[in-house]
């Protein structure tokens, strides 16, 4: 009877550790398979004709002059804070520097997850969208899951829409970071989850006042439908899920912990990107600018997109839109 081997009788609690490799890797994959598809989307999208072309006016209703203008001003405020992200967080550190901190890794990683946005749409017409806005259609129609049944030409918004994608989590890291910093040297035994309480009640209150600002003046978007319970002013044309101030915090939390735990860090490495120097030297930064992404598309996908589309399928308040926040037939 042939005998077994020492490591094979070794007690199970006596297993020496796997080891800790760091999430990079599998982040980094996760990005690369979603910078694929996202780019394979756009093509269709833009090669597809009619899908690619602006979403007509649509009456009877007419938006106030005001109301239009007003919507304008919220574009080129938008553009203006896109820039100015892109520029300090992305151009100015790569002509310093000829590298891109975690910032601009995230800045970049929110334009390439914008592409998420589409699945907003992708069951129902649960987000309606101004058919004033600047526009070139939508893709809704080329990404999986995508029901037969529901409408595919409405106005995304090309010009508000991807600073969202920024602010709302690169900005709002950044804000926080800076504030939590002075909270510490004012309070030097708060813990980091009280920090993070703290920063959730800001980030709720900070989209909470934003949206409504954005939704009321300009009737840019509005929530279709939504979970009524959880619904202000339901059946209003600017009613408002609390759920989305609620999954938008959470948004900003995850962003805001990794900028946190970065800047504690000795070479300031983001928990995101642990594991890449196990990698050559010349693959190492892609795999951290990849993994970066791929903790983008995660955190928005699971934190945001997906319960957001629960709770509006199972929703019952429809919002009363006006003609030009429905989508074109």
């Amino acid at each position: 009877m042939p005998k077994s081997s020492p490591a094979a009788e070794r007690d199970p609690a006596e297993l020496p550790p796997l080891g800790r490799q760091g999430p990079a890797t599998f982040l980094a994959l996760v990005g690369i398979c979603w910078t694929v598809f996202a780019a394979i989307v756009l093509v269709r999208w833009v090669t597809s004709g009619e899908d690619f072309t602006p979403v007509p006016r649509l009456g009877p209703d007419v938006m106030p002059d005001w109301r239009l203008i007003a919507l304008r001003i919220f574009e080129a405020i938008s553009l203006a804070v896109l820039a100015a992200f892109v520029w300090y967080c992305v151009v100015r550190p790569l002509r310093t520097t000829g590298k891109i901190g975690l910032d601009g890794k995230f800045v970049i990683g929110g334009l390439v997850c914008f592409v998420v946005d589409g699945f907003l749409n992708v069951q129902e017409y649960l987000f309606a969208w101004n058919s004033a806005n600047v526009n070139r259609g939508v893709w809704v129609r080329f990404l999986p899951f995508h029901n037969p049944d529901a409408p595919t030409r409405y106005a995304e918004s090309l010009i508000w829409g991807p600073p969202m994608y920024v602010y709302f989590a690169a900005g709002v890291a950044i804000v926080a970071c800076h504030e939590a910093n002075r909270v510490r040297r004012r309070w030097p035994d708060i813990s980091k989850f009280q920090l993070l309480v703290a920063i959730f009640v800001f980030e709720f209150l900070f989209d909470f006042v934003v949206e409504n600002i954005a939704i009321r003046t300009t009737h840019a978007y509005a929530y279709a439908k939504t979970y009524e319970p959880l619904t202000l002013w339901a059946g209003e044309v600017h009613q408002f899920p609390l759920y989305e101030s609620f999954l938008v915090a959470c948004v900003g939390c995850m962003f805001t912990w990794a900028r946190m735990e970065a800047q504690e860090r000795p070479l300031g490495q983001s928990p995101i990107e642990v594991g890449a120097e196990r990698w050559r030297s010349s693959l190492a930064p892609h795999v951290r600018n990849f993994a970066v992404i791929g903790f983008c598309i995660l955190t928005l996908a699971l934190l945001y997109h997906l319960p957001f589309n629960w709770l509006g399928v199972i929703g019952t308040s429809y919002a009363d839109l006006p003609s030009y926040l429905m989508p074109s037939p």
